[in-house]
């Protein structure tokens, strides 16, 4: 197989009537190149696009196929004007074939038509996170003899392999490959090399062979320990031992095992999970990033000494795996689904997503799990979705028996839901100290989650807050969205995690800011700034250092709020972020004083004098240093805070706080589930806010929510009308 790049010369243009195929005569054509996308802040369009190429061929071509490897996301193709396939989701690799006598013409003329419209049958059909729309991965033909590799089995290479381990130590390969041929006598040869290129197994089969290649006592791939990664390579040999098609996988032996005790374990050693969440965009190039950008995106997950990461909330580019098989980090890989309805044809969406992520990936011994759903509770908890989890837990045991599957729920997810009974493991998304409740309630929640259920291996999916680094605050508070409260909460919440023993680990959201077209909050626009890193990645936030000094077996030291430089106060407290054991502080150039770290990677240094003007700060630790200037003023900075900011009088998205209820009786803290299933309670509602049940009927609202919640986004400051809602349900007594 031969693979030739198509990513330049495209020509590109919007179809706002969504007319395919379009009349491409006197179209208004912008050159492009790939990867691209035409999503941009100030415009983000959403509807049909189209791509143009032209392609001359070669008469020695035999067979090809048009190969992408991410196009968002639904696409159709056409090649001298006649359809040739159809695909609908925007993040996994497909094929189409191209006919034999268009490549006899002797030129190509390949359209590419994208609708990237929120599609009720498509996956993702809601979630906190663009879709961008574009061909924002590589574009190839690949060109085949006619014996070959079947590369239309669902995106793969034809080679279906995964490597375990036996209870004796055996390493076993798993291979079945899927061929088109019509010579007869065409074999495949299946060779296996070790990490330093020595040939460890091979062996020779029939095309429809299902074949397990054994080795003994194989070096194991072994997480941060030690990366062990092994080739095959399989040939398709024709009758005369002449090689028509080739392929190699990269893999790794290990074996991974999870129970509600011991949490998981990476070949019979526990490793509780240091990770982060990650989405694919960056800034300026959106979802269109290279391999050269994703290599950068490791380099700070390497740096932050994470040893997991929660690929969100969709298959990532091959490159990102293979990022993560040569790291050492363990991966939860996951599809889209994030608001399940009763359509058929969306959870046969999904269920093609999970074929899809599974079979093209199935190779990558990073991958410990593969996610089914994430937050679909958000919307309701209903039987036809745990009908639907079920199902997607089946389809993926049976494609890949020795992985685990999980699931996130949000924490409005009932302990004793079905949600929680599905999968092999469960990660909730949890939000204390940020949309809801306290820093410290935390504990307390997981205790109470994980005593109501003991045999769920449970672990935190997501965890964090919004931070805008030119915003900061002596004092920081919730939703100030300061630097100094995102670095506040990650010191305090994170050994709250770390020492829960039943916890399988956690998963810092997230390791990067990423883009949300649906969000303006904390100064920004179109943007989810949770990330311990800044979009654009010129930035590490303060929070990033803590983990670092956590994590991280990397000297280094760190002194916080660098970018909070004007300080109206004489005296002011310097946190330093260290994984060494002591800190020494100097201001201009005179030494302060010794601390020590305090076991949580922090040393904080009380009531420091600042003289009037600029002030040089270093911090010493062991041999590493870091410095700062603070400049002492008159009067605070404004511009450190949002105009007429106080606690919590941002709003976003997914908004509920702590309120007054009676027991027994329904709230507006109730889920909006809950009173809706009341007859009474939605009488209530009804009479108040009539549009906003219908609303809700339609599926519209994601009713996981409390009622607060959503009445303080549709009724904003009508306080009146959300109090008389809730005296109204007070009335009401619950049933148990």
């Amino acid at each position: 197989m031969q693979r030739i790049s198509l990513n330049q010369s495209w020509q590109f243009a919007k179809i706002p009537d969504g007319t395919i195929p379009f009349t491409l005569e006197g179209i208004a054509w912008e050159n492009v190149s790939l990867p691209h996308t035409w999503y941009t802040d100030e415009d983000p369009y959403h509807g049909v696009v189209v791509y143009h190429r032209e392609l001359s061929t070669n008469p020695k071509w035999c067979k090809a196929f048009l190969e992408f490897e991410g196009a968002d996301q639904v696409c159709r193709v056409f090649v001298n004007g006649r359809p040739v396939g159809e695909h609908r989701g925007g993040y996994a690799r497909f094929r189409f074939p191209i006919p034999q006598e268009a490549l006899l013409n002797g030129s190509l003329s390949i359209d590419v038509y994208l609708d990237n419209s929120i599609n009720p049958e498509v996956l993702p059909n809601f979630g906190d996170f663009t879709v961008f729309g574009g061909l924002y991965r590589n574009v190839n033909i690949l060109i085949t003899e006619e014996n070959h590799f079947d590369y239309l089995y669902y995106g793969t290479d034809g080679v279906i392999a995964s490597a375990d381990i036996e209870k004796d130590g055996t390493g076993i390969v798993s291979i079945s490959s899927h061929v088109c041929i019509t010579d007869p006598g065409v074999q495949i040869r299946y060779m296996l090399t070790g990490p330093d290129g020595e040939l460890t197994a091979s062996y020779v089969a029939d095309p429809c062979e299902i074949v397990r290649l054994e080795v003994p006592a194989p070096r194991l791939w072994n997480g941060k320990a030690g990366v062990n990664l092994y080739t095959l390579c399989a040939s398709l040999l024709t009758g005369m031992g002449e090689i028509d098609d080739e392929v190699s996988l990269r893999l790794g032996f290990r074996h991974i095992t999870m129970s509600p005790e011991e949490g998981l374990r990476l070949n019979g050693e526990r490793v509780k999970l240091c990770g982060v969440a990650k989405h694919q965009d960056c800034a300026g190039v959106f979802n269109a990033v290279s391999d050269r950008q994703i290599d950068d995106d490791f380099a700070f997950i390497r740096e932050i000494g994470a040893n997991a990461v929660r690929l969100s909330h969709y298959q990532h580019a091959q490159h990102t795996y293979s990022c993560c098989d040569e790291a050492g980090l363990l991966v939860w890989a996951e599809i889209p689904m994030l608001k399940m309805t009763e359509s058929q044809v969306l959870l046969e969406n999904a269920a093609d997503q999970l074929r899809e992520l599974i079979l093209q990936n199935l190779h990558h011994p990073s991958i410990f799990c593969w996610g089914i759903q994430n937050e679909i509770g958000m919307f309701k908890d209903a039987p036809y979705m745990h009908e639907g989890c079920r199902m997607l837990t089946k389809l993926a045991k049976e494609l890949d028996p020795n992985r685990l599957v999980s699931a996130a729920n949000l924490y409005t997810v009932k302990f004793s839901s079905e949600l929680n009974k599905i999968t092999d493991m469960i990660g909730y998304n949890i939000y204390f100290g940020w949309y809801y409740g306290e820093m410290s309630d935390y504990g307390n929640y997981l205790d109470k989650l994980h005593a109501a259920r003991p045999e769920m291996p449970l672990g935190v999916s997501e965890y964090g807050v919004d931070s805008n680094p030119a915003l900061h605050s002596e004092e920081p508070k919730v939703k100030d969205y300061s630097e100094e409260y995102q670095a506040l909460f990650h010191e305090t919440v994170y050994p709250i995690l770390r020492g829960k023993d039943y916890l399988w680990g956690s998963f810092v959201w997230n390791m990067f800011d990423f883009s949300s077209d649906r969000r303006n909050e904390g100064g920004v626009k179109f943007l989810n700034s949770k990330g311990l890193v800044s979009h654009d990645r010129s930035l590490r936030k303060d929070a990033f250092y803590y983990y670092k000094a956590v994590w991280s077996k990397e000297p280094f030291v760190h002194i916080c709020s660098q970018r909070f430089i004007k300080r109206a106060r004489k005296a002011i407290d310097i946190k330093v972020y260290t994984n060494q054991s002591s800190v020494v502080l100097t201001i201009n150039g005179d030494e302060w004083g010794r601390a020590e770290n305090n076991g949580n990677g922090t040393v904080v240094f009380r009531k420091v004098a600042l003289r009037p003007g600029e002030n040089t700060v270093r911090a010493v630790a062991g041999g590493w240093k870091d410095h700062c200037v603070f400049e002492r003023v008159e009067y605070e900075d404004e511009s450190y805070c949002l105009p007429d900011q106080g606690v919590g009088t941002v709003r976003n998205w997914f908004l509920s706080d702590d309120d007054t209820v009676k027991e027994g009786y329904y709230s507006i803290m109730d889920t909006a589930d809950d009173v809706m299933q009341c007859t009474k309670a939605r009488e209530v509602l009804m009479r108040y806010v009539p549009e906003l049940v219908k609303a809700m009927d339609q599926d519209l609202i994601p009713l996981g929510l409390s009622m607060k919640s959503i009445l303080s986004r549709d009724l904003k400051d009508d306080t009146d009308t959300m109090l008389h809602i809730n005296d109204a349900l007070h009335e009401i007594a619950k049933e148990y």
